[in-house]
């Protein structure tokens, strides 16, 4: 198996091109490392196809930044299979990419329970792809059960059929499918299924090693010393799962709720030790548990953050429903991601100042009031009525009222009796805060205000 070296090593701002360049140009130069016999037509006509499918809207994280991030200090195949594993996101992108629906189409179908396997991938070249992945002619494969990953690794056998051989096929596939996610200790059993298709020796456990990287750097963002900058990247996968935050002038404040929701359940159960793996030195043990210490720590701060963004916008929901109902979330705090001048009447301007409660994370809060590392494409960075209710009402309170809400949401109670189990100056204090925003509802935000400050 030719490995080649890793190139992808110390640019300058100077070298920096657009994706379509930047995917090319990685695609070319992993397949010329390798000897490829693919012509300079060819590559450029599956990066382009990689392109177009990284560029599909509704990505916000699985998108061509994140595959360029990972192609850099790579060996070719490892770049060639970071290229191709996001290709494929049938649930975000609502089917196949176009640039690569035929080969898709050929080996798979779509069904009323996720995708079949069909007859034509017992071809030699997506008949390994199929062993690699552990999966057989009349298989269903659904987005839970690697549809993605699958569908990445059977296109790029397909393109690169006559670019690369066999085995040089099969690790490329082997990548791709340790970036299925969140699975316990995958290696082992792709280590077996790889001896079977007849890799042995050194180059068994390289390519082994070789997918235990690329699945590692996949999720690299867990073990982010910067807890803003992996809320960053957490906040960019909310509208990949909820296409109603694609709209951010739009969307309602029952929509943001279910969807930071979501995200807090996941989060909340997903171990550290599900997210990076190891294999045969590949990491060293100490950079290992480096990275599930690291992972441990932001996925705590992550829950946390969530819950107190889940307590201010349930308290919102709460007070909106009780006064007439759902509505945008830009209609009930003054325009969070609008196009209209910064000077805009917004909620946070008509908080009062309360006492700090005793118990106050300050980390936390530091996250809450200044926000995460970048604003998203629907969502502003700092969270003011999050921070509010925060420094007034505590953690404990903070999160004794998200499990609250929790039984609200569930079915037990309703918004008023969620309110009436609240602190009362606060949600007083945002109730008559949104009075001053919205003209429609003024006169029943300040009479609920009145009947909480009793």
């Amino acid at each position: 198996m030719a490995v080649g070296r890793a190139w992808y090593r110390g640019r300058g701002v100077m070298d920096q091109r657009s994706p379509v360049h930047e995917i090319v140009n990685a695609l070319w130069r992993a397949l010329h490392d390798l000897g490829s016999p693919a012509t300079t037509g060819e590559i450029e006509r599956w990066g382009f196809s990689i392109h177009a499918a990284l560029s599909a809207a509704g990505r916000e994280f699985h998108n061509h930044g994140h595959v360029i991030d990972l192609v850099a200090d790579c060996e070719p195949l490892e770049v060639i299979a970071a290229l191709y594993h996001d290709a494929v996101y049938i649930q975000v992108d609502q089917g196949p990419p176009r640039s690569m629906r035929d080969e898709l189409t050929s080996v798979l179908a779509q069904g009323a329970d996720g995708w079949r396997v069909l007859p034509a991938a017992a071809a030699a070249v997506t008949a390994d792809v199929l062993r690699v992945f552990g999966r057989g002619l009349g298989d269903v494969v659904t987005p839970m059960t690697g549809l993605n990953e699958l569908s990445s690794a059977l296109v790029a056998a397909i393109q690169l059929e006559h670019a690369l051989s066999r085995e040089q096929r099969i690790v490329v596939a082997a990548c791709i499918e340790q970036t299925i996610p969140f699975r316990v200790d995958p290696a082992p059993e792709l280590h077996h299924r790889l001896a079977e298709l007849g890799l042995s020796g050194e180059a068994l456990d390289a390519a082994t090693r070789s997918a235990v990287r690329v699945g590692n750097r996949d999720v690299e963002n867990f073990a982010d010393n910067d807890a803003a900058q992996f809320l960053d990247n957490t906040w960019k996968l909310l509208p990949e799962s909820n296409p109603a935050l694609h709209s951010p002038m739009v969307y309602t404040v029952r929509d943001y709720r279910i969807a930071l929701l979501k995200m807090e359940h996941f989060l909340a159960w997903l171990p550290a030790e599900r997210v990076f793996h190891i294999w045969n030195g590949e990491p060293r043990l100490e950079v290992h548990a480096r990275r599930v210490a690291r992972a441990a720590g932001n996925l705590d701060i992550a829950v946390r953050y969530l819950r107190a963004k889940l307590y201010s916008i349930g308290l919102v929901e709460a007070i909106a429903e009780v006064t007439g109902g759902d509505v945008p979330v830009d209609y009930f705090m003054g325009g969070t991601k609008s196009a209209a001048p910064t000077e805009m009447k917004r909620i946070e301007q008509f908080l009062p100042v309360l006492p700090d409660a005793a118990d106050l994370d300050l980390a936390l809060h530091r996250l809450l009031a200044e926000g995460r590392a970048s604003e998203s494409s629907f969502d502003t960075g700092p969270s003011p009525v999050g921070a509010f209710l925060h420094a007034a009402v505590g953690d404990r309170e903070v999160m004794r009222g998200v499990e609250a809400a929790k039984r609200w949401w569930a079915g037990a109670g309703d918004a008023a009796a969620f309110l009436a189990g609240q602190p009362r100056p606060p949600v007083a204090a945002v109730a008559r805060a949104a009075a001053n925003i919205i003209d429609t509802r003024r006169d029943r935000l300040f009479a609920l205000a009145e009947r909480l400050e009793r």
